[in-house]
């Protein structure tokens, strides 16, 4: 499986909760918060490893960073809460599909952190954030062992 793969799959399942649509779910892209939207997760490439399982498989981890975004109000309390909301929502719905929808050779995928306390700012300065941390776990047997 490649990146695009896992990534697509992540795609589709934060795109199951109702809040959630092809609008406002976007692939590193930063365009959904020039619409104003109320809330904006950008799915990013994070880190990856491997790690031998058996002589003919393999572990693949993938971490996906999941950006969720809220409009800044210019209160505090009233962000923390914003994001609290929104954050939860991708947390929840990621675990509700701990397998991505039962994606090829996908053994988990959990949300193993968030950055605390300092929230992301866009650009403009008009939306804050939080990064969440998704790590996929897939296992892989290579076409061929040498």
């Amino acid at each position: 499986m490649s990146y695009s793969t896992v990534e697509t799959s992540v795609l589709t399942v934060i795109r199951k909760h109702a809040d959630f649509d092809t609008d406002n779910v976007l692939a590193g892209s930063a365009s959904a918060i020039k619409k104003g939207l109320n809330r904006v997760v950008r799915v990013l490439r994070g880190g990856h490893r491997q790690e031998q399982v058996t002589l003919d498989s393999y572990r693949h981890v993938w971490t996906v960073n999941l950006d969720v975004y809220v409009p800044w109000k210019g209160k505090n309390d009233t962000l923390e809460a914003d994001l609290a909301t929104e954050t939860q929502k991708v947390i929840d719905t990621l675990h509700e599909y701990p397998r991505l929808e039962a994606s090829a050779g996908v053994t988990r995928a959990e949300v193993l952190n968030a950055n605390q306390p300092d929230p992301l700012v866009n650009r403009n300065g008009r939306y804050r954030g939080q990064r969440l941390f998704l790590e996929v776990h897939e296992i892989v047997t290579p076409a061929r062992a040498e």
